[in-house]
């Protein structure tokens, strides 16, 4: 698919652009002639993902954004509107993990995951349908995770806040079709992002992506082919859709396959500190 012919020329805004998904998709969109504002809160990771960009980033701009923020959400949306003229696609991509027994989750962290993951969301929606709907059109991609579909063991807050994702922006995709506003879903499996080989906050663990995670490049150019054909639900990689459609096909098995996970996951805890 040639994307040039679907980005090219359209502004753009990508939450959590810095690292991950939100960086190779903010590079693939430039590539295609858009026009990106990068929006992050981690300036220095900031910089440095334009630094990388070279000649391409004449067509970015940087904006440190905290996107349990509302204001400063608002801000790089309505300059994207102002400065570019139109409000064509808002990614909002920006999102936390949570790797551990529901027992070791306090208020505050629940609050944290809600705040970035879901609120953070709300956010860029809220601000995005008044100015899509003065233009005429547009489209919001909100990522959530392939946890917002398959409820899986010891990330009980993350999974929370991203089912909640997939309902908000199923909901949002019927009744905003008619105003020529779509609305897709990423739902990632293991991709080879910040969220493996980063410290896990508090544990002093560093781990390793799965074999079988895909590079976020990949990632990109399979979620902006999905967009481009406006799919709702984007789900990835492929093992992920043989998944879903197994726990939905064969619900006792998938069952068993859960049990043994949870299993697995808790002895690894307890052996290793971490589930993976």
């Amino acid at each position: 698919m040639n994307l040039d012919e679907h980005f090219g020329g359209k502004g753009c805004v990508v939450t959590g652009a810095a690292s991950g998904i939100g960086q190779a998709v903010s590079e693939l969109l430039l590539k295609a002639g858009a026009v990106v504002f990068m929006a992050d809160r981690d300036e220095e990771m900031l910089a440095s993902a334009m630094e990388q960009l070279g000649a391409l980033a004449g067509k970015a701009v940087p904006a440190t954004v905290d996107v349990t923020d509302r204001g400063q959400v608002e801000q790089v949306i309505q300059d994207c509107a102002s400065r570019h003229g139109r409000l064509d696609f808002l990614f909002n991509n920006a999102g936390v993990p949570w790797f551990r027994p529901i027992g070791e989750a306090t208020l505050d962290d629940w609050r944290r995951l809600i705040d970035v993951n879901l609120w953070g969301v709300i956010y860029g929606v809220h601000a995005a349908i008044p100015i899509m709907r003065k233009q005429g059109g547009g489209h919001i991609v909100n990522t959530a995770s392939f946890a917002g579909l398959i409820a899986f063991p010891f990330q009980v807050p993350y999974n929370t806040t991203k089912y909640a994702v997939v309902g908000m922006s199923e909901s949002l995709r019927y009744e905003l079709a008619d105003e020529n506003i779509h609305v897709s879903v990423i739902c990632p499996g293991d991709i080879a992002t910040r969220i493996y080989g980063a410290e896990l906050e508090g544990q002093g663990t560093y781990v390793e992506p799965p074999d079988d995670a895909i590079p976020a490049e990949e990632a990109a150019q399979t979620i902006l082919e999905a967009v481009a054909n406006y799919e709702g639900i984007i789900i990835l990689p492929e093992k992920c859709k043989e998944n879903l459609y197994l726990s939905l096909a064969k619900p006792e098995i998938w069952e068993a396959i859960m049990v043994d996970m949870t299993r697995e996951r808790r002895k690894n805890i307890e052996d290793h500190g971490y589930y993976r």
